[in-house]
């Protein structure tokens, strides 16, 4: 199965760990699959390092 868009290029140490792991862990709320998790997460940051920080921002201003 071939899994990920331009992050998979991106070997994990070029992203922040806190937040790939964090994305990684949001991303399973929508695949049991860690890999295509990873992956989503990976492209998610590569779009904007601070994706997931938004996304907790948001989520709490909309009581999520």
């Amino acid at each position: 199965m071939n899994v990920g868009g331009k992050g998979s290029k991106y070997p994990d140490s070029f992203f922040n760990p806190t937040q790939l792991k964090y994305g990684i862990k949001v991303e399973l709320e929508h695949t049991k699959s860690k890999r295509v998790a990873k992956a989503i997460a990976k492209d998610h940051l590569l779009e904007s390092p601070q994706y997931y920080v938004e996304l907790k921002k948001m989520e709490k201003k909309l009581g999520i």
